[in-house]
């Protein structure tokens, strides 16, 4: 036995170590593996129904409110980011029918019919508004742009979807890890952030 255990041990020490750039293949074909491992889907697809209702609801209240003529139709100057001075509101009628167009995306998005065409309308849509007047910034509208970009590619209508419903192939309790990850990474880290500065 112990001759083995000497034996074992000698080829353990003769066995020549993985070069640094062998180490950096197998880390990256493990954090692969993990990226596209299967997860349950229900989080990212609540999260999807949840974003869509809130940001129709929220185009309802401008409405309600007026806030698309006091805030983009009625001022005559607008105070437009570095870059952008060439983005102005839209002529006669057309922020409201913009706004009615978030609306339309933002339930889209909630029901998951048309999904991602209904992401990439409601990203360009609301990004146009929120680039509209620096006056109107909060960090929160520039999370949802940021959010509405991600909801484009992350895959998030297997389930509670018109579109899974009416195409099979489409439905799935799983999705790729990835997307979780990303979520929570682009959710996590303005919080953590904004934590930090209300400590200073």
């Amino acid at each position: 036995m112990g001759a083995r255990a000497g034996a074992g041990n000698a080829a353990a020490l003769n066995r020549p170590a993985a070069s640094p750039g062998e180490g950096k293949a197998r880390f990256l074909s493990a954090l692969a593996r993990r990226a596209f491992a299967p997860v349950d889907i229900a989080s990212l697809a609540c999260f999807r129904v949840a974003f869509g209702a809130v940001m129709a609801w929220e185009v309802v209240r401008y409405f309600q409110n007026r806030w698309i003529a006091s805030y983009y139709i009625e001022p005559e100057f607008h105070f437009t980011y570095y870059g952008f001075g060439w983005v102005g509101p839209w002529p006669g009628a057309g922020m409201y029918v913009h706004f009615a167009m978030l609306g339309l995306a933002a339930i889209g998005i909630m029901i998951g019919v048309s999904y991602r065409l209904s992401a990439v309308v409601f990203f360009l849509g609301f990004t146009y508004v929120f680039l509209l007047d620096q006056a109107r910034y909060l960090n929160h509208f520039y999370l949802i742009a940021l959010l509405s970009f991600l909801l484009v590619f992350l895959p998030v209508r297997g389930v509670l979807s018109l579109d899974a419903r009416r195409r099979p192939e489409l439905r799935s309790d799983t999705a790729p890890a990835w997307g979780l990850w990303l979520l929570r990474a682009q959710v996590g880290i303005p919080y953590f952030y904004a934590g930090l500065a209300k400590l200073s």
